[in-house]
């Protein structure tokens, strides 16, 4: 238990359990929160162990690398600009530990394989992602080019633009890769 008094709020900086029926805590946004403590439940399925052990491995990490990055200033601030509510900066750098980025539309509409052409790319996440890396390969499997994707001013989409003339662009296979701030690599992959 920890107290500290302060005649505007009583409870100001006090944490901890009181008795044995609630604990107290503060939210980033100010609101006081009592609660009843949590208590544990008996796990019914003996084979059910190994699953919770990964998730809880799993979000023991996410908690790791939240509190490291985020005393990171720039990085803190990325994240506390997303946090809604009771969220903080660093329960959103724990969600987008253990959230995956999500590809989403990939404009590719009028490419006819010449150099120049520009290929837009929607990533989903919480913060925007570090990296969006473009490849496509011929029908035979041999890279024609591959490089990495500029961010447009919305955060969420990016453009590349091809260097490369593609002759028989048809069959090709355009991948997509992107990596988010924890360093989770998702890809996509379509035949163009």
């Amino acid at each position: 238990m920890k107290t500290n008094s302060d005649s505007r709020d009583p409870l100001r900086g006090f944490t901890g359990k009181i008795g044995d029926s609630g604990m107290y805590r503060r939210v980033v946004n100010g609101k006081v929160i009592i609660q009843t403590c949590p208590r544990k439940k008996k796990n019914k399925n003996k084979n059910a162990g190994d699953h919770w052990s990964d998730q809880n491995k799993r979000f023991h990490q996410a908690i790791q690398w939240a509190s490291i990055i985020v005393r990171n200033d720039e990085i803190k601030a990325l994240y506390a600009g997303v946090a809604r509510g009771s969220n903080s900066a660093n329960t959103m750098a724990i969600k987008d530990y253990l959230r995956p980025a999500v590809i989403g539309a990939v404009l590719t509409t009028g490419y006819q394989g010449r150099a120049g052409y520009g290929i837009l790319i929607r990533v989903e996440n919480i913060v925007p992602v570090k990296t969006v890396t473009v490849t496509i390969e011929s029908v035979t499997g041999e890279r024609i080019e591959s490089g990495p994707a500029t961010r447009q001013l919305s955060g969420s989409e990016w453009k590349y633009i091809t260097t490369c003339a593609n002759p028989s662009y048809r069959g090709s296979l355009l991948r997509i890769s992107a990596c988010d701030l924890p360093g989770h690599t998702v890809e996509w992959t379509r035949v163009l």
